[in-house]
């Protein structure tokens, strides 16, 4: 047995460094206590500057635990001790040695006095060599910790080598052993302490699951794993800033460790903190260090292997970016509660409370800064010592979930591995539960799990579109309280003025220089760009691509040579797809001028100005925003609808009130799906086509219900929902039979409110009807004779007469164009009866008897 006295000469709290997470001593009543990590086979730096190793400093830990005797026990050395009281305890079976006396003999005087030499003791035979399985170290340990005189804690270093390298023969006595300590038939109070360099607990359990004849103890660890904050388990890992800090001074103190910087040592340690290597690794280096420490030196000696920006202007470059100003006060805010929590905790106040979420969601469209945000929330994190490291792992639900059974827990549990002690950033995570097969599911599953075992090693930033992040939440209670209602940020889309700023700043960072005629196109194009967004508009990634484009249009004219002069970007170097957003709308008067061309329509027509002049107006005052309205239409077929629904678009269009102003035509069949689920998704893509013009809605009655299985209201509540999300960028013409129009308003009482004007269309007269069939002609370049429009008339009355008495609608304008194309064909019939050099001069001209006979 080898004794190590090493009395403490502080007291245990400066020996425990940071890293030491989970259960930072041994439970009380518990009869166990397992440390694992990849610290437990390094050195630690105390607050007093020792470096000590593990054995050391667990000795510290349990002597100011109360534990009197604090036996080790490895796999080369059954028993050993690093303090004399822990052996003379043991030796004399847990009573107090009594003290010794100096050998003499009574009645003796010599040279020396009442001393006598004596010849050296013969040494004792070597013992052989200690294995796992000696007997003896089983039945000595077992009877340590079954006593119950002397508060007793049993260290086992290595302690996957001890339970592997146990032979078939003691597995069953080990077993047994370790059952009676784990089921509590132990001495009162004592402990052993586990050491496993596995770096999580989970891979603890599955070693000793995977020994196979421990199968109770695997179960006992795993019960210890599952309570809530591991109150039995402890993990030391690497060494974070303040510990290497700590050993830069110790090296400094005691070797004469020169330093570059010191202005820089918080960067340094920083740095060193990221390299993933341990105090002993590191005081070996800095020890044989033959220059001052700096960054660039650990570089050079090959110690470098990670970068780290240098996080001092955190703040500063938070405040450069564009925009965001709720972000940024998201972010100021956060990080006082966060330092508030810590303060409170170090004068022991608060210490029942849950300690704030680090856990956080990100709402908002692509390009709004999600990602560079989340990776400087890990900055912060480190710099604020909640986290180790500043690592960001972006994960995709591709790399969380596999259609392979059982490979979606180990691909997210993977993810969280690489994210330890970092930041988990999850893009577009409500696709998880979105899965069909459920795997989504179950990586959801996982991540709670592994959150709840890592809480203080992992922070999750989940980030999506709102209302979709929104319903994810509130499908699972569990991700819901681990991601709290003030951890929950919504970035914005940029302002026009924004993505101009943000443009002009990326073409800055491509060294390309612009002239006054590009930024004024530019600023017309990022308006026309943030006004006609849809909802994956990518922001500030937009911005870039453009950029990007107008540099390469701009290469491309001007062909730059190295040496040779470099001209500026001009308006010539828009991408041909960005250069419809410049095009200039048709004056207001042109527009409205083609309204006057149509035939009759008086009452329209002077509605139509009106409601122009009215928003003209508005405009002019500038009383805020201006927002074309939804209007009905109510009249028979062919009494110009359509028509006046493509005008009023380009009106519109004309006075800025809508981008494109083009017409979408849609019926019940674009809009009504056929089973359960197809109707919402046809209508919200009906409506992306229509966005920035007219959606018209023709025989909009038919999307009354039919009955119990129908599905049309639920197309009309779609339709409502978008109308008011995409206000100012749509313009709904509801069309139909003035009385069937009625009705289906009467049953939906949300559509009398967003229908705010109605124009009446009325049924042509005779005389406009005629009017029409003339122009019709005319449009197709045909000369009628003097008697061709009388029986024109006289057809269109009959046919108009005939509807009357079958109760059919008359189809006006589109019945005067069935009549038109009756007469091309009975021209066509005619002159193919005529000689072949009569039929090119008469191909123009329409005759009476090409118009066909009234219909009774």
């Amino acid at each position: 047995m080898t004794a190590h006295p090493a009395e403490p000469r502080f007291p245990s709290p400066m020996a425990v460094p940071h890293r030491l997470t989970g259960a930072r001593r041994p439970r009380p009543g518990e009869p166990l206590w397992i440390v694992h990590g990849p610290g437990v086979d390094d050195e630690v730096v105390g607050e007093d500057l020792r470096v000590r190793d593990v054995e050391e400093l667990l000795w510290e830990v349990l002597h100011a635990a109360g534990y009197q005797r604090i036996v080790f026990s490895a796999y080369r050395q059954p028993v050993y001790f690093r303090d004399a009281r822990s052996r003379e305890l043991t030796r004399s079976g847990g009573r107090a040695a009594a003290p010794r006396r100096p050998r003499a003999m009574r009645r003796f005087a010599g040279p020396l006095g009442d001393r006598m030499l004596v010849s050296a003791p013969a040494r004792p035979a070597e013992r052989p060599a200690a294995t796992a399985s000696d007997p003896s170290r089983l039945q000595m340990l077992d009877a340590l910790m079954a006593q119950h005189d002397v508060p007793t804690a049993v260290v086992v270093p290595n302690a996957e080598t001890l339970v592997h390298n146990i032979q078939p023969d003691m597995r069953r006595p080990f077993a047994e052993m370790v059952g009676r300590w784990t089921a509590g038939r132990s001495g009162a109070g004592n402990v052993c302490v586990l050491l496993f360099s596995q770096p999580e607990f989970a891979d603890v359990v599955q070693f000793v699951r995977d020994q196979r004849y421990l199968p109770r103890f695997a179960d006992r660890l795993a019960a210890l794993g599952a309570q809530r904050g591991g109150p039995a388990v402890g993990r030391l890992g690497l060494p974070d800033e303040d510990e290497l800090s700590r050993l830069v001074h110790a090296v400094r103190l005691r070797h004469r460790l020169r330093i570059a910087d010191w202005t820089a040592l918080d960067h340094l340690t920083r740095v060193m903190a990221a390299q993933e290597f341990g105090v002993r690794t590191w005081r070996a280096a800095l020890r044989r260090m033959a220059e001052p420490l700096s960054v660039a030196a650990l570089r050079r000696m090959e110690l470098v292997q990670v970068d780290v920006p240098d996080t001092s202007d955190l703040w500063r470059r938070l405040d450069a970016m564009v925009g965001m100003g709720a972000v940024k006060d998201f972010l100021a805010v956060h990080r006082h509660v966060l330092r508030a929590g810590a303060a409170l905790r170090e004068r022991g106040l608060g210490a029942a409370a849950e300690p704030t979420a680090l856990h956080l969601v990100f709402t908002g469209n692509p390009g709004t800064g999600k990602t560079v945000v989340a990776r400087m929330v890990a900055e912060f994190y480190r710099d604020l010592g909640l986290l180790r490291r500043a690592n960001v792992v972006e994960a995709g639900v591709e790399d969380l979930v596999s259609p392979y059974p059982g490979e979606t827990a180990r691909l997210t549990t993977a993810a969280v591995r690489r994210a330890l002690d970092g930041v988990l950033f999850i893009d577009e995570a409500y696709r998880l539960t979105e899965d069909p097969s459920g795997q989504g599911q179950q990586a959801v599953d996982v991540l709670l799990t592994e959150m709840e075992n890592h809480r203080d090693r992992l922070a999750v930033i989940i980030a999506g579109y709102p209302d979709r992040i929104a319903d994810f939440l509130a499908a699972n209670p569990g991700l819901a309280s681990r991601f709290p209602q003030g951890n929950r940020l919504v970035f914005a889309d940029f302002t026009p003025e924004e993505l101009h700023e943000i443009l002009l700043r990326q073409l800055d960072g491509l060294g390309l220089a612009r002239t006054p005629e590009l930024v004024a196109a530019l600023r017309t194009i990022t308006a026309a760009l943030h006004r006609t967004r849809s909802a994956d508009f990518g922001n500030a990634r937009t911005m870039r691509e453009l950029a990007a484009e107008i540099m390469r249009e701009w290469a491309r004219r001007t062909r730059p040579a190295p040496g040779g002069e470099l001209a500026p970007a001009t308006p010539e170097d828009i991408p041909e797809q960005y250069r419809p957003l410049l095009a200039e709308a048709r004056p207001l008067e042109v527009v409205l001028s083609e309204l006057d061309e149509l035939v009759g329509l008086d009452q329209v027509k002077n509605t139509l100005r009106e409601i122009a002049a009215v928003l003209e107006l508005r405009k002019l005052q500038g009383g805020g925003a201006v927002v074309a309205p939804h209007m009905l239409f109510l009249g028979s077929p062919g009494t110009g609808k359509t028509t006046v629904a493509r005008l009023m678009g380009r009106a519109f269009a004309s006075l800025g009130l809508l981008y494109k102003g083009h017409v979408v035509v849609a019926t019940r069949a674009d809009l009504v799906g056929r089973y359960v689920g197809e109707t919402a998704p046809k209508t919200r893509a009906k409506v992306l086509e229509a966005l920035d013009g007219v959606l018209f809605i023709d025989e909009a009655y038919e999307l009354a219900g039919r009955g119990h299985n129908d599905f049309g209201p639920e197309a009309v509540s779609e339709l409502m929902t978008l109308m008011e999300t995409h206000r100012g960028r749509l313009v709904v013409v509801a069309a139909g039979y003035p009385e069937a129009m009625d009705r289906f308003l009467r049953d939906n009482d949300g559509l009398h409110s967003r229908f705010t004007e109605q124009l009446h269309f009325t049924d042509y007269t005779v005389g406009e009807l005629r009017s029409i069939f003339l122009s019709m002609m005319a449009a197709r370049g045909y000369e009628v004779e003097p008697t061709v429009p009388a029986r024109a008339v006289r057809w269109l009355e009959a046919d108009r007469d005939r509807m009357a008495r079958e109760r059919r609608a008359f189809g006006n304008a589109r019945t005067v164009r069935n009549l038109v194309d009756g007469v091309e064909r009975r021209l066509a019939t005619r002159l193919l009866r005529l000689p072949e050099e009569q039929r090119l001069t008469g191909s123009r001209l329409i005759r009476a008897q090409d118009v066909p006979d009234p219909v009774t």
